[in-house]
């Protein structure tokens, strides 16, 4: 503990040297290169599987902060998304030979179209009842994994699929899949932080703000939050290819109400908006879902719950709370600049 709090401080002295916070975000990227590049050292089985579903979870709830966090939209049935993508996979993969490469973007297709169908008359109600119709989403998607068994195995699943390759690499240990789910989560981050700042991202953060002033001044909330809706529904959809690759099963039970909340749970713990945030929150979630759970059994989730509790009381706004930039004022070039801003007057 002594160690931690010196680095600590050795970096906030250091960002007080170098000014504007420099020299801490230096030592936080090194902390995550060296926390992503970690597998490989620990090497096994084990390791590399828990940090790829850190990076999966980390997708998830990047793509849900777009619901959520950008939007304002309340979505318990997010993993609905996720378990498409997963059984688009298994059944492109097991009755027609598709490689993972060909059902990844099928994966994302099929759940952006899924989004599209229930998302249109979803999102014109709000509040409690857009949170009540995206959990009756989520259960549908579930009994249907569980009853229609010649799509989705019911309740055994679907498996037996041959192993993804690349360059004729066969992916078969877990770290073999690490890569890809970090590229996925790497890339999702990329492309949701460029969206925050566009057109877009404006345009979702006026509605999570005042829906009915962002409706006022002309922007089209219905199409912009189903936007939003779908764009979450891709991410979720290729982790969810990504998945079932990974381990070689799908099946309802990792499709559960419960996963949905804990989706939830990863962003409101993290810090809605905020993309470190959320990523953080997905990491945290493995942790204490797969370590603690060795040495608490089933009380991994009463202790996740605790957690979120305790950081909603002491910390409301997250672990990793969203801060969005002042905007900047651009100073005028030249003087005849400045004079026509102030109408002539601009001093001696």
């Amino acid at each position: 503990m002594n160690v931690i709090v010196a680095s600590l401080r050795e970096l906030e002295a250091l960002s007080r040297r170098t000014g504007s916070g420099r020299g801490l975000r230096v030592g936080v990227g090194v902390i995550c290169v060296a926390f992503a590049l970690a597998p490989y050292v620990l090497g096994g089985s084990y390791y590399p599987d828990i940090w790829t579903d850190m990076a999966l979870w980390g997708t998830i709830g990047v793509g849900l902060n777009v619901v959520i966090g950008f939007a304002g939209l309340l979505d318990l049935g997010y993993m609905a998304f996720y378990a498409i993508g997963g059984y688009v996979f298994a059944n492109a993969a097991l009755y027609h030979g598709f490689t993972l490469w060909e059902t990844l973007p099928l994966g994302a297709l099929l759940a952006v179209v899924a989004s599209a169908i229930i998302g249109f008359p979803t999102l014109r109600v709000r509040g409690d009842y857009l949170a009540i119709m995206t959990l009756g989403f989520g259960g549908i998607v579930y009994y249907a994994a569980q009853n229609l068994s010649a799509i989705t195995g019911g309740y055994n699943g679907l498996y037996g699929w041959h192993n993804p390759t690349l360059f004729g690499h066969p992916f078969i240990a877990p770290i073999d899949f690490y890569p890809l789910a970090l590229a996925l989560l790497l890339v999702a981050a990329l492309v949701t932080m460029g969206l925050r700042s566009s057109r877009l991202g404006r345009a979702w953060a006026s509605i999570k703000d005042d829906e009915l002033a962002a409706a006022s001044s002309g922007i089209g909330v219905i199409r912009y939050k189903l936007y939003a809706y779908m764009l979450g529904s891709v991410w979720a959809g290729l982790a969810g290819a990504l998945f079932a690759a990974k381990d070689q099963l799908v099946s309802p039970e990792s499709f559960t109400f419960n996963a949905s909340f804990f989706a939830v749970a990863v962003v409101v713990l993290g810090g809605m908006g905020s993309i470190a945030g959320v990523v953080l929150g997905g990491v945290l979630y493995v942790v204490i879902a797969e370590w603690l759970s060795a040495y608490t059994g089933t009380l991994s989730g009463v202790i996740f719950a605790a957690l979120l509790l305790l950081v909603v009381l002491v910390r409301p706004a997250g672990l990793v709370p969203y801060r969005p930039k002042p905007p900047r004022l651009r100073r005028p070039a030249t003087r005849a600049a400045a004079d026509l801003e102030t109408g002539g007057d601009s001093g001696p």
